[in-house]
């Protein structure tokens, strides 16, 4: 699967949500109202979507609450 990440009219967003889905993809709404993000912010937000998505599919496991806090 592929991650796409477009910036849209507020206007358009239910319009296309509605495309994606049909089409079996998933949607992640990332609101800035006008902030933009720094490069490392974008990459690092792909990397998480995209971490998301394979845990979804069962492709990786995810990490338990109990080993987040395990320092």
């Amino acid at each position: 699967m592929t991650t796409l990440i477009i910036e849209i009219p507020d206007s358009e967003t239910n319009e296309i949500s509605d495309i994606v889905k049909a089409k079996g993809g998933n949607v992640v709404y990332v609101n800035t109202d006008g902030e933009d993000l720094t490069p490392a912010e974008l990459e690092s937000l792909k990397r998480g979507i995209k971490e998301a998505l394979l845990i979804k599919e069962g492709k990786i496991k995810a990490i338990p609450f109990s080993e987040l806090w395990n320092d």
